[in-house]
């Protein structure tokens, strides 16, 4: 979005920005009218200190591009780890064709060590007052059962990077492809 000095943007990239809303716009020419198609979002896990008015006018234009375009999609947006009506509520006077989305990863929340208590997260994270004030359909877009840091690619591998280690991670070779020849294309081990 631009230049984060620790606080906050001391300069946003409007390049950045048009080239976003230019590729919706590929997008859109490309598959926009597909019938397997039934919405766009227009990207994916904006920072949590994305700057919000920015961010906002962002989604505006790239939703009436896609009005324009194909009036039955439906616009998603994600709403960059702030999931509050007292955010997003003004963001568009409708809620026609339009979702929230949002991501419940287990992984990095403070430890647990009770199955019940994981399943009382994720319902505290969708059914406490800020989610239920939102206005818009709200999906959970990304999702993971995951409830450490140690499992392949969620922050690497073998390690606790996010500073929310559930649990010490064991050490575990790295799985070899499962893929027949000549696909089976393996790291340098």
């Amino acid at each position: 979005m631009g230049h984060w000095n620790g606080e906050i943007y001391d300069r946003i990239n409007f390049d950045n920005l048009i080239w976003a809303t230019n590729n919706v716009k590929n997008l859109l020419d490309l598959w926009g009218n597909h019938p397997a198609v039934f919405a766009l979002q227009p990207v994916n896990e904006p920072w949590e200190h994305s700057d919000l008015p920015v961010l906002k006018d962002f989604y505006r234009v790239t939703r009436q591009i896609m009005r324009e375009f194909n009036p039955e999609l439906t616009f998603v947006f994600h709403d960059a780890f702030h999931t509050s009506g007292a955010v997003w509520n003004d963001l568009f006077e409708d809620t026609e064709k339009i979702a929230l989305d949002t991501h419940i990863y287990m992984a990095w929340e403070t430890p647990k060590t009770k199955i019940s208590e994981f399943c009382d997260m994720i319902l505290y994270y969708l059914y406490n007052e800020e989610a239920l004030s939102i206005k818009y359909d709200m999906w959970v877009g990304e999702w993971s059962l995951a409830t450490d840091e140690c499992g392949m690619w969620l922050d690497g591998m073998n390690d606790e990077q996010a500073g929310f280690p559930q649990y010490v991670c064991k050490y575990h070779n790295c799985p070899e492809s499962y893929m027949p020849a000549p696909y089976n294309i393996d790291i340098d081990r």
